[in-house]
């Protein structure tokens, strides 16, 4: 009676399970030894339905990964109602294809395809990163983000290194289960314990190579604006007036940097004159009391083209002279001890932020998503790559938002020198929702990638300062109206890691090396079946 039940249940194990496993083990939950089981019962049940019909077996596919994807995300519904359905519905299509190619090669294959899907899901994250409807969110690699220390060696691999890990003990553990076998178990454990060491290494070998003689005193503001009825709604002048007596209350002689979040100015700041802007003169008045004091802030921006006879871009707005466009961004600016410098937010949140293949399809644009009343739409500019703010004694990176959780596009700022990391960001779309601790924890990720301080300042919070080793050393609450600072000890030999240096394309080599041995493997048994 029992077996029985059990079969008829299955289906519903199958179903859930997966996504029950893959939640559990995300942030903020973060119970992450569930990731090297998320994928187990999928294993199986393709195991199951390899000989049986191939479109039930899609659908029953389909339906674990989309609650895998609405179990991890349903937050994004409270600021985009349909930017979550499109994402939901839209990525766990994408989740399939690795899936389906599997179950092509074990048809031809047999059980050796099984080292093929590891293959199949790497590429696919790896192409996800790199597209208009990017969303890595749920890059396995990131299930590992409330384990800081067993990550360490990130530095070497990204999170691409951290899905290979996952997806090698969901193998081992399923295939110990399918043969009953303790050698794969014992492999299983091995590889924990490789893993394990490696971090202990990395951590201490980098330790022992970095040598710190820079100290930089900086402080965060935190100024908690609901963004639905407040942030985009008030005149910019009182808020920027309220941030900078909210600021002076950490800010000293000492404080070299202040950050403040995305947006935080919020009426647009012309791009060919930042400083005849009120708002961006208003903040300069801080450096008369403090005259080191160097400021981060973020800001929307515009550009007006004139005297056009078309459309001057592919994200250029319409205005009603006919010659006349202007461009939108979601921008950084520094102000200092140079002229202001401003960067344009790179990778954009599709759907809000870019509509998909805007610039082959300019129609597009007017299906964009309006978080509210009060803020813009539509398709924004951006610059064509990093830029790296000069601020005197150190480098900062300005990176926007939905850029932190890209690893490899982190690094091209580490490249270019910089030696503090700068989160900006506006989490309050989300509500008090496991969206914005899971953003943190990814910014944890990035510090231990490139080996970096990283500063992050969220209008809503949670706002704090991360070390080189992803470890939060101090920190704000959420929702708290606050100002915090600490003292960052900074290598100013910027040393950099095999990350910074190779990023992803450390995995492009891999997966090109193993697809070559794999592909030549297959044709030498032909060739022999033939012979």
């Amino acid at each position: 009676m029992i077996t029985a039940m059990m079969t008829r249940w299955k289906w519903l194990y199958y179903l859930l399970a997966p996504g029950l496993c893959l939640w559990l083990a995300w942030p903020p939950i973060g119970i992450f030894v569930l990731l090297f089981v998320g994928f187990v019962p999928l294993l199986q049940q393709q195991e199951e339905w390899q000989q049986r019909n191939r479109l039930q077996w899609w659908i029953r596919l389909y339906g674990s990964l989309f609650f895998w994807n609405l179990f991890t995300t349903w937050w994004v519904w409270n600021s985009t109602v349909p930017g979550a359905i499109t994402m939901l519905v839209l990525n766990t299509l994408f989740m399939t294809f690795p899936w389906m190619l599997y179950r092509y090669a074990r048809k031809k294959l047999g059980d050796p395809a099984i080292y093929l899907f590891v293959v199949f899901w790497l590429t696919y994250e790896f192409l996800h990163h790199r597209w208009d409807l990017s969303w890595p969110w749920l890059t396995l690699g990131n299930g590992l983000a409330s384990a800081p220390w067993l990550v360490q060696w990130y530095d070497i691999t990204g999170t691409l290194g951290g899905s290979a890990f996952a997806l090698a003990m969901n193998v081992l553990i399923w295939k110990t289960w399918k043969y009953r076998s303790r050698n794969y178990g014992l492999g299983a454990t091995a590889l924990l314990v490789f893993v394990w060491l490696s971090s202990v290494f990395n951590a201490w070998k980098w330790e022992k190579t970095v040598k710190p003689d820079t100290t930089v005193n900086v402080t965060i503001c935190q100024p908690s604006y609901d963004p639905w009825t407040e942030k985009f709604a008030r005149p910019s002048s009182e808020m920027v007036a309220e941030m900078i007596a909210l600021s002076k209350k950490a800010v000293d002689k000492n404080t070299y940097l202040l950050v403040w979040p995305e947006t935080s100015i919020t009426s647009s700041i012309d791009v060919n004159y930042p400083q005849q802007h009120p708002d961006v003169s208003a903040i300069a008045t801080l450096r008369k009391e403090f005259p080191s004091l160097q400021i981060l802030s973020g800001a929307d921006m515009q550009q007006v083209y004139e005297n056009c006879t078309s459309r001057p871009n592919s994200t250029a707005r319409p205005t009603q002279d006919p010659r006349l466009w202007w461009n939108a961004y979601n921008s950084a600016v520094l102000i200092g001890d140079r002229p202001l410098q401003y960067y344009h937010k790179n990778i954009l949140v599709p759907g809000t932020e870019q509509m998909p293949f805007v610039q082959h399809f300019p129609w597009i644009d007017k299906l964009a998503v309006k978080l509210d009343e009060n803020s813009i739409s539509g398709s924004l500019g951006k610059s064509p790559a990093p830029v790296v703010f000069n601020a005197g004694k150190i480098k900062v990176a300005p990176i926007i938002c939905y850029e932190s959780i890209y690893g490899d596009y982190t690094g091209r700022f580490v490249k270019d020198s910089a030696d503090v990391l700068c989160v900006i960001t506006n989490d309050a779309w989300w509500g008090n929702t496991p969206g914005y601790k899971q953003h943190l924890a990814y910014a944890q990720l990035r510090a231990i990638e490139h080996r970096r301080w990283l500063v992050r300042s969220a209008n809503t919070g949670i706002s704090g300062f991360i070390n080189p080793y992803g470890e939060i050393v101090k920190a704000t609450n959420w929702w708290e109206k606050t100002a915090i600072s600490a003292e960052l000890n900074i290598d100013s030999s910027r040393k950099m890691t095999l990350y910074s240096r190779m990023g992803d394309l450390v995995w492009l080599i891999i997966l090109s090396l193993i697809c070559f041995l794999l592909g030549t493997a297959y044709y030498l048994r032909l060739r022999k079946v033939t012979v």
